[in-house]
């Protein structure tokens, strides 16, 4: 079995959303909104990103993929 396949079949990410990735990984790396105040800024915004309210920006998601070392577009 080939890697991409392995990730396809364990990680597929069909039906998932932006926010359902990022709370996945807040949740795995033992994180949570405040701990992520130096990507998005407020409190309020994290909350609303979090919750799926607002979508991530560019600059947002180039720090999200830093910290989770994972690429950008998982957040966009």
């Amino acid at each position: 079995m080939t890697i991409q396949a392995f990730e396809d079949t364990h990680y597929a990410l069909e039906g998932s959303t932006p926010d359902s990735r990022l709370r996945s990984l807040m949740e795995e790396h033992g994180l949570r909104q405040r701990d992520l105040l130096d990507v998005f800024g407020s409190s309020g915004i994290a909350s609303e990103v979090v919750s799926g309210k607002r979508a991530v920006s560019k600059t947002q998601a180039k720090k999200l993929a830093e910290i989770f070392h994972v690429h950008a577009d998982l957040f966009l």
